[in-house]
């Protein structure tokens, strides 16, 4: 029997020694190097700002309470997130995409996803829209990706924000842009499972120079220190000492310059770890596809036009009592698997204790009417897809499929 790890590490000497280098160098907070992976970020994703923090889940923090700070900019009809307002979110997604929401003073709203790419209903999208919608988040899945047209058409068309939670699709192209640079803001991982590591870390972009500045405020205490235009802010309180001069709300969700070394050459790598895991879902979607035919386990469908990366290889079963048992099968055999991130968030106890709304097209009521989602979580799991797996262990995650099956 093999061991199939949900992911390995994807660093090697050279991530090692940039480490040790900055800790040699002894500055080991903010500085030079996060700088130089921003700007590398930015060139990267080809957008005008890129702001390193200390996890994806602190990107999505700064991005919702930038949508409520007083002194956020305002634009094309956009309001400000008040205590209230609603954010559209997909029901599947990662509990640090609706938290930040809830902390922000905001509500909010969940909409089906479809079982058979996992992202976001569009269908559902503009019922759920309401006179207190301020901001709609799709949530690149897996992988995959949300169709972002049409969420832009509609964001548009109601003056909304858009914020792409990217935590899960870095390097994911649709219509040849990559996703989460296409909204107001974006935001990515860069945790150890995630397609690059700098063991923990996030990004956040945007092409609003205002609104790159707020983060670098709010990332930081909410002093002056890293704006880019320091001089003109500190200028308009010549009775303050410049060294701690705070002018908006903030946090401390700063990363250090050892994630940052890592950042650097992981992101020289990211194509090719994608190429490869690209290659990998390819073989196993030919190998495996005569299982979707018989309606045995169906995998994930990328959307129209998507170039998706393959975040693990997510199924669906017919039904939960098949989910189960496949799945205990797998982790016996040392295949080890994933619920498809936290399912319908609406089942989730926490929610008892959150003010939300439904909107979905289910029958029922409450949770029960996001059916795609009740579907995704209970028949569906995901096993690991890296790209440092070796072709021995890919046949035999193949084999062991197969093997259930017969």
């Amino acid at each position: 029997m093999m061991k199939i790890p949900l992911n390995a590490s994807t660093f090697d000497e050279e991530e090692i020694s940039a480490a040790i280098a900055v800790l040699r160098s002894g500055q080991v907070t903010m500085g030079a190097k996060c700088l130089e992976f921003e700007a590398a970020f930015a060139e990267y994703m080809g957008v005008n700002h890129a702001i390193f923090v200390n996890s994806g889940s602190s990107a999505n923090l700064l991005a919702f309470f930038a949508f409520a700070n007083p002194l956020v900019p305002l634009s094309d009809g956009k309001r400000r997130m008040e205590p209230g307002c609603e954010v559209i979110v997909p029901a599947v997604t990662w509990s640090t995409t609706v938290w930040p929401i809830v902390q922000a003073g905001g509500t909010p709203v969940l909409v089906d996803s479809d079982p058979e790419t996992l992202q976001m209903r569009i269908e559902d999208l503009e019922r759920a829209i309401s006179p207190r919608t301020v901001a709609i988040c799709p949530v690149h899945v897996l992988g995959n990706a949300v169709p972002m047209e049409p969420v832009l058409a509609l964001a548009r068309k109601h003056k909304l924000w858009v914020m792409e939670d990217t935590c899960e699709a870095l390097g994911t192209k649709q219509n040849r842009r990559f996703v989460g640079t296409k909204g107001d803001i974006g935001t990515f991982s860069f945790f150890f499972s995630h397609h690059i590591t700098t063991i923990e870390g996030g990004m956040i972009v945007t092409n609003d120079d205002a609104m790159a500045e707020l983060f670098r405020t709010q990332r930081a205490h909410g002093w002056t220190r890293h704006l880019k235009d320091r001089k003109s802010a500190e200028a308009k309180h010549p009775d303050m000492d410049p060294r701690f001069l705070f002018i908006n709300t903030g946090f401390n969700v700063r990363p250090t310059e050892i994630n940052a070394a890592f950042g650097i050459p992981q992101l020289k790598k990211l194509a090719g770890f994608n190429r490869r895991r690209v290659e990998i879902a390819e073989q196993l979607n030919r190998e495996l596809g005569y299982l979707a035919e018989k309606g045995l386990m169906k995998p994930m469908r990328s959307t129209e036009g998507t170039e998706s990366t393959w975040f693990g290889f997510p199924v669906l079963l017919r039904d939960r009592a098949s989910r189960d048992a496949f799945r205990e099968y797998l982790e016996q055999k040392g295949v080890e698997t994933r619920p498809i991130i936290c399912g319908n968030l609406a089942r989730q106890p926490a929610f008892k204790h959150i003010n939300h709304r439904i909107s979905g097209s289910g029958t029922g009521s409450g949770a029960g009417r996001l059916a795609g989602a009740d579907a995704i979580m209970d028949q569906g799991i995901y096993w690991g897809l890296h790209p440092t797996m070796r072709p021995d262990e890919i046949a035999y995650v193949i084999q062991t499929v197969k093997d259930y099956f017969a």
